[in-house]
């Protein structure tokens, strides 16, 4: 129950923050599905913060790639940019630098519906980071 009030209390505030509208204008609503290390011969596996993030949820600014919310968050980078605002056939892309990390973020708004999924590096933070984005 504390889960699912914080969640809602979170989800509140990025909407007000960045003024999410219909179809995502502004900024997309994301929520993390799972979380990635690399094993030591190169294959992707599961986190051990999978569990724990997932359905943690952030929403990212499509006007300038600024991330509020449970993870992934931006608010201590030095700067953030979109690298490509996404459209029928390109994926959204932002960067955050955090001055001696980064954090790549894409947003497939190629794909046809409402529902965008994400991957997410945070290269010193959570790893790789999926999910699905409205």
């Amino acid at each position: 129950m504390e889960r699912i009030r914080k969640t809602a209390a979170t989800v509140l505030l990025l909407v007000a923050a960045f003024g999410v509208s219909e179809a995502g204008e502004l900024a997309y609503v994301c929520v993390v599905e799972h979380v990635y290390d690399v094993s030591d011969y190169g294959k992707l596996i599961a986190s051990d913060l999978d569990d724990e993030m997932e359905g943690a949820r952030f929403a990212v600014s499509r006007q300038d790639g600024r991330i509020l919310g449970e993870v992934l968050a931006t608010s201590l980078a030095e700067s953030t940019r979109v690298i490509d605002r996404g459209s029928s056939g390109d994926s959204f892309k932002a960067v955050a630098d955090f001055g001696d990390e980064f954090q790549v973020l894409e947003v497939q708004e190629f794909r046809e519906g409402e529902r965008k999924p994400f991957v997410a590096s945070s290269m010193g933070g959570a790893g790789i980071v999926s999910g699905v984005c409205r």
